[in-house]
């Protein structure tokens, strides 16, 4: 996720008078009346504008500097470590957008895209459920800075209203770049993936198979947890074969996933077991094989330690 600095904001605008004739258009024969194309008249100076333009600026510098911090320990601190700077930090961001919040909702539907960004980014922290309209329209925004950002908001913010068909529709959007779609999961992740409407879990679930599947390793993980949240029991073989994916991570994820749907719908234990059993002769051994083993120990109840045969017979046990 990257916030950019504010930049200086744009001054009040001076309309001059038109030229006499445009570059294309011939120049009108002696005595010939010429239509008048310009404006009336400069525009009047306002000092209004000017003021606000400045106080937008100087509102969104000072909430990107909270913002930076709240990004540097979100993403690269010790939780245990940074736990109360960054409530601290979050304290002082939902302060300081409450105090500006009708001048950070403006600059977000009418600001430069630096402005917008910003804004997206800073209005999660209200915590005021009126945000939520302009962050979903954000996500129409042409800038996929602003969009992420959005997103990123819309993941603070948690409002249970936000309707997650349309983030999913970010995140199964291939043409989107990966910090959308990334961020995309991390919303629905935030806002809560139980008691889905018919269309909201089906959209989910697509998103997710999506981005198990897509090309980026950064993605596939997160496809696999968003799959088990909702518990998508169809997903199951294709968690199955994410067990053999090159990237450790990714099959880490998929072998969490295929146990905690088979803890939630025991119908399909029989199934999560005996994928995860299979895999344990052919993953990695120290990056992927313990993880297994841990995920089969939940899905189990039971502990056969390294014991691959009795983890067989367990899993062919079962129906």
């Amino acid at each position: 996720m990257r916030f950019l600095l504010n930049g200086a904001l744009c001054a009040a605008a001076f309309a001059l008078a038109a030229c006499n004739s445009s570059g294309g258009q011939q120049a009108p024969a002696n005595g010939q009346e010429v239509e008048w194309i310009g404006p009336d008249g400069p525009e009047p100076y306002d000092p209004n504008i000017t003021k606000d333009r400045r106080l937008a600026g100087a509102v969104l510098a000072d909430v990107d500097k909270s913002l930076r911090i709240w990004v540097n320990i979100t993403l690269t601190g010790n939780s245990a470590k940074d736990g109360s700077t960054l409530n601290i930090v979050e304290a002082d961001l939902r302060r300081k957008v409450r105090a500006k919040l009708l001048v950070i909702v403006e600059q977000l539907e009418t600001g430069p895209p630096i402005n917008r960004q910003i804004a997206a980014a800073a209005l999660g922290f209200s915590g005021d459920p009126k945000t939520l309209s302009p962050l979903l329209a954000a996500l129409e925004d042409d800038s996929p800075d602003v969009v992420a950002n959005a997103l990123l908001g819309l993941s603070v913010l948690a409002d249970p209203d936000t309707p997650r068909i349309l983030v999913a529709a970010e995140l199964e959007d291939v043409n989107q770049p990966f910090n959308v779609r990334s961020q995309a999961a991390r919303a629905l992740r935030a806002v809560g993936l139980y008691d889905l409407g018919e269309a909201d879990r089906a959209a989910v679930i697509r998103a997710a198979r999506a981005a198990l599947g897509d090309a980026n390793e950064g993605l596939r993980p997160t496809g696999a947890i968003i799959l088990a949240e909702v518990v998508d029991t169809n997903s199951v073989p294709e968690l199955a074969r994410a067990l053999m994916d090159p990237t450790p991570l990714v099959a880490r994820a998929a072998s969490r996933a295929l146990a905690r749907i088979g803890s939630v719908d025991r119908k399909f234990e029989g199934q999560a077991a005996r994928a995860l059993t299979a895999a344990l002769e052919v993953v990695d051994e120290d990056r992927v094989r313990p993880a297994i083993l841990k995920d089969l120990q939940a899905l189990a109840g039971k502990n056969y330690g390294d014991d691959v045969e009795e983890w067989v017979r367990y899993a062919q046990k079962l129906p």
